[in-house]
């Protein structure tokens, strides 16, 4: 009965629930807006998910990538535009990607031309926003609480998004639930959150095709195969981060914040 209703967590669930807590205290410490946005880009919580779930790679991992990133942008526009508070902006968010997550992942067919039509448009969604997306000056903010108290706060938060973990099947690798702690640390700041989440989507799609492929077709170990996707995608990511970083540094002084603000904290 509980195993029906989520309510059992595996070793490999409670792994998940420690690095996406450990991930999760990191980013409400760090004061930089683009630090804390590269915590909720790099793919350890993707990882562990992957390990947690036990499927192979396929076309609802490479969707889900792009649905992390309609939902920062969905947080964002309700949090500045319409005035929403954050949490409720982020449950709102959350709400979408669960709603659409549960939706498509009946629908869409786990085929090759899918899977690769999926992971082309990801990348090229990724290259656009990075090549057109604005710069303006993110707000450098960090909590005040102590760690004792934020971190079971963060573990407490990432404990009750496990629960529909296998609801989203597939989809549960790129649920943001590392997004959704960031979100809360980033409010001051979420559009680091959206400038970041392109070099994801440029990035995860080598990685997404790389670890299918050593699974179905070689027959690797899980941690193998993760082993080598974190590898091909930290060779694309990092160089981008470097760009994105360079980029910030120039525009941060001559564009102003989305949130009307300049200062640093």
């Amino acid at each position: 009965m509980l195993s029906a209703l989520n309510f059992h967590f595996s070793f490999y669930d409670w792994l998940l629930v420690f690095m996406v807590t450990a991930l999760g205290t990191l980013s409400a410490y760090l004061k930089d807006p683009q630090l804390k946005a590269v915590t909720a880009t790099i793919p350890i919580p993707f990882g562990f998910a992957y390990i947690a779930v036990g499927l192979p790679i396929g076309t609802a991992n490479a969707i889900s990538g792009f649905m992390c990133l309609l939902y920062v942008h969905i947080v964002r526009i309700l949090h500045y535009r319409t005035k929403l508070p954050i949490v409720p902006s982020i449950v709102a968010g959350l709400a979408f990607f669960v709603a659409l997550g549960v939706f498509l992942m009946p629908r869409i067919p786990d085929t090759e031309p899918w899977f690769f039509g999926v992971c082309a448009f990801d990348f090229a969604v990724g290259v656009f926003l990075f090549q057109t997306q604005k710069y303006k000056s993110g707000v450098r903010y960090k909590t005040p609480l102590p760690v004792y108290i934020k971190a079971p706060a963060i573990a407490g938060v990432v404990t009750g998004l496990m629960f529909i973990k296998r609801l989203m099947g597939g989809f549960c690798t790129s649920f943001p639930m590392m997004n959704s702690i960031v979100s809360y640390e980033s409010r001051y700041s979420l559009g680091d959150q959206c400038r970041q989440l392109p070099l994801f989507l440029i990035g995860a799609p080598f990685m997404f095709i790389e670890m299918r492929y050593l699974e179905t077709e070689f027959h690797l170990n899980h941690w193998i195969v993760l082993l080598c996707g974190y590898v091909l995608f930290s060779a694309i990511y990092v160089p981008l981060n470097k760009e994105l970083k360079r980029r910030n540094e120039v525009n941060y002084n001559n564009e102003p914040s989305e949130t009307g603000t300049k200062g640093t904290v």
